[in-house]
């Protein structure tokens, strides 16, 4: 097997994890392709420093609202109609293109690669990776980021509907299945007992970064948090009102894409509860590779995830591991998948109950009282990610897996129709 095609619904800066495999098998000697389509307006400048790293490996399709508006809104048109027909019928590809924006576009582009593997990196691009490998013989791959079906409240939103479709359709067609948390690969198995997914964390490669032989204790101790979008819901709030019961000098960073109401909503809130404009600070998005680095200016990684519904519960966000990779320490709020990975990991941080504002503030105040505590976890994290927790190992797993793929591919032709 040496063609492999990946398959997503957004841009390569938004699926670092896509990235990290593609990158992964061109060094190892794969011919790899990505079709991948415009998804975020400030992820359009840090697609050119990964699209230019290997040029001619990814394909854009279902244009864009700068360059190419007539495809790019011909095609939001088709998924909002097949959204409303979701409710009357299933046939004619309406799921499909319902669920992704680009389907058509990205299966015409896969039927006419000749590759040996198709991987779908979210739910929405399955459906083409599927019926692309149906046409050329292939085996498909797909990479479970989240649990799609778990995203919403209840099981009567048509989200859920729709997702849930989906899943039951393709997930059988399937030759492979990762992970990127413990609980989503094993709520996926009580579901579809027919999967067996495999673990592959969502580590990042290692850097060498310059590790602070103290805690500076004339500066505020500084929180991070970071997320493609800044909004609701993450816990920011929590951390805010946290911060205002903590009589130590805090401040709280924020990477990431905010709109005007939503900064507005987290100054106000700060002000509510007494914090000085200089507590809170945000930042633009950044490219990926500078993250890291980025990251290291900061004492602790704040993971607060407030489950709101069942994937955000059982998720573990890139969060966690970028914090141990950059060398912070860590407070995570104890959502089931965190709570896994503090139980396996407890020198790395400390946990708190979500829904409890004293809680996360005593969290917040232990590392202020504590300054050699707190140099003691960033300095073991940063050699966590150094030796164990590293795309370096995790990688390992992933190539087995595609290596388990390489049967011969003559017997493609006697694989049972989808």
């Amino acid at each position: 097997m040496k063609n492999i095609t990946f398959i997503t619904t957004g841009q390569p800066s938004t699926n670092p994890r896509l990235v990290k495999e593609a990158e992964t098998l061109i060094k190892l000697g794969y011919q790899v392709k990505v079709i991948c389509c415009f998804y975020q307006e400030w992820a359009r400048e840090f697609d050119l420093e990964i699209v230019n790293r290997n040029k001619d490996v990814y394909i854009y399709c279902g244009g864009d609202p700068v360059n190419e508006k007539l495809s790019y809104y011909k095609t939001r048109l088709r998924q909002k109609i097949s959204w409303r027909l979701f409710n009357f019928t299933k046939a004619f590809d309406v799921p499909e293109n319902a669920i992704s924006r680009t389907h058509a576009e990205a299966l015409t582009i896969a039927k006419s690669i000749k590759t040996d593997l198709y991987i779908a990196h979210n739910l929405g691009a399955l459906p083409a990776a599927v019926l692309a490998a149906k046409f050329n013989h292939a085996k498909v791959g797909y990479d479970a980021e989240d649990m799609h079906s778990g995203q919403f409240k209840t099981k009567d939103e048509k989200g859920y509907l729709l997702n849930k479709f989906i899943e039951e359709k393709y997930f059988p067609q399937t030759d492979y299945f990762t992970a990127a948390s413990p609980l989503i690969a094993q709520n996926y198995k009580e579901v579809y007992s027919y999967l067996d997914p495999v673990l592959i964390n969502n580590v990042f490669p290692k850097i060498e970064l310059p590790i602070r032989s103290g805690t500076d204790t004339t500066q505020p101790l500084k929180l991070f948090w970071f997320s493609q979008t800044i909004g609701t819901e993450r816990g920011i709030e929590n951390i805010i009102r946290a911060m205002a019961l903590v009589a130590k000098p805090t401040e709280l960073h924020l990477l990431g894409n905010c709109s005007d109401e939503d900064k507005l909503m987290i100054i106000k809130l700060a002000e509510y509860n007494r914090l000085t404009a200089d507590q809170i600070h945000f930042h633009r998005p950044i490219a990926p590779d500078e993250l890291f680095k980025f990251a290291a200016r900061f004492d602790i990684g704040m993971a607060t995830e407030t489950a709101p519904n069942l994937n955000r519960d059982i998720c573990l966000t890139n969060k966690i591991f970028t914090y141990i990779q950059a060398g912070l320490a860590m407070i995570a709020s104890d959502t089931q998948a965190q709570r896994l990975f503090l139980e396996q990991y407890p020198a790395t941080g400390s946990l708190y109950q979500k829904d409890d504002i004293n809680s996360l503030a005593n969290c917040i105040l232990g590392y202020a009282e504590n300054p050699e505590s707190l140099t003691q976890t960033k300095q073991m994290n940063y050699h966590l990610g150094q030796t164990e927790l590293n795309w370096e190992n995790e990688s390992k797993i992933f190539q087995r897996i595609i290596e388990s793929q390489d049967i011969s591919v003559k017997n493609q032709d006697n694989k049972s129709e989808f």
